[in-house]
């Protein structure tokens, strides 16, 4: 690894690691709640619909920023200890790190119907990772990264990872779709799309040598 990376990926795990505490916080929040509710110590956690919305929002987020780790480490041959790299890296995780805050509410107790917070932030969560995923991929073509050592792959000889690989660029419609939708459902049925088709993706890889 070049010696320059380390300081730029020190960096940017510090930032990723922020936005995935966020992750995890949120789940804590929603457990504590719900056990504060059955208990019946709580008056105002008794009144909260968590639903599923805003957790499987969660859970996307947190295999993305593993997807998007993945995609960063790739370009660790190509990048180096420059001024843009680092406002690049800033402006990126960055980024991520504030989509993250806005997945959970801060006081759960505030909102007695999670499925309302999810629609007044999903524009912004799903607008900033559309965005951000699209930056960090056009950038990694752009610079020409690809994990170092990685074999040949074609779909006769890898054909579910190939087939893994043509599904995750449906996420980027899949994203975009979830903007506008207005419907749980939908919302749902794409979240989970997105969700099985990195899974998938990371299983498929993970018997290739080379590949992260």
């Amino acid at each position: 690894m070049d010696p320059q990376f380390d300081y730029i990926f020190e960096l940017f795990t510090l930032l990723i690691g922020l936005a995935v505490a966020e992750m995890l916080l949120g789940f804590s929040r929603i457990l504590k709640l719900r056990a504060r509710r059955r208990a019946g110590i709580d008056p105002a956690a008794m009144r909260v619909k968590v639903g599923w919305l805003v957790p499987i929002l969660g859970l996307l987020v947190l295999i993305d920023l593993a997807t998007f780790w993945s995609i960063i480490w790739t370009m660790r041959g190509v990048l180096d200890m420059r001024m843009a790299t680092i406002f690049g890296v800033l402006v990126l995780i960055g980024g991520y790190y504030l989509v993250a805050t806005l997945v959970f509410p801060d006081e759960p107790e505030m909102w007695p119907d999670f499925d309302a917070y999810f629609w007044q932030q999903k524009r912004w969560v799903f607008g900033g990772m559309l965005a951000i995923n699209l930056a960090i991929n056009l950038t990694g073509m752009a610079l020409g990264a690809s994990p170092e050592g990685a074999p040949q792959i074609s779909p006769a000889t890898h054909p579910v990872f190939v087939t893994s690989v043509l599904m995750v660029y449906l996420n980027f419609p899949a994203f975009a779709w979830l903007i506008f939708t207005r419907r749980a459902r939908v919302s749902l049925a794409l979240m989970l799309f997105i969700i099985a088709t990195q899974i998938l993706y990371a299983l498929s890889s993970w018997t290739i040598a080379g590949l992260v």
